[in-house]
């Protein structure tokens, strides 16, 4: 019984204490003032950094076009990364394939430029 009522506790303390965690913003330094693209994104339960566009981590590489390459594309301006002058424009061409390689690159994860589940981890998870 006691058992059950601790672990009882700690779920719901965990519900409690693991609301939306913040947002963060970000205007990232490779890319020159004229160019400057500031993006927000959250910090969300189940889902980690999410940038309003998608919150599925689904396959996407060159080519592709939509939401899932404008969160693709503010996730990286997130980290750091430039996707080109045009930014957040949802068509994944060279800028944002080159920032993919960068940030895989940077991570010690396969440099291959398109975006799977490793890159997609990458991108979404706080410190990793």
């Amino acid at each position: 019984m006691r058992w059950t009522r601790a672990a009882v506790t700690i779920g719901i303390v965990g519900a409690l204490t693991v609301p939306v965690a913040g947002t963060a913003t970000a205007a990232p330094a490779a890319q020159s003032a004229a160019h400057a693209v500031a993006v927000k994104c959250q910090l969300m339960d189940f889902v980690g950094y999410y940038c309003g566009y998608t919150s599925q981590n689904t396959y996407a590489d060159r080519g592709d076009t939509g939401a899932k390459v404008k969160e693709i594309q503010a996730l990286l301006i997130l980290h750091g990364y430039s996707v080109g002058p045009s930014g957040v424009d949802g068509r994944f061409g060279a800028g944002t394939e080159g920032a993919v390689k960068r940030f895989q690159s940077a991570k010690k994860i396969g440099v291959d430029g398109k975006v799977g589940p490793n890159t997609w981890y990458y991108l979404r998870t706080p410190g990793a």
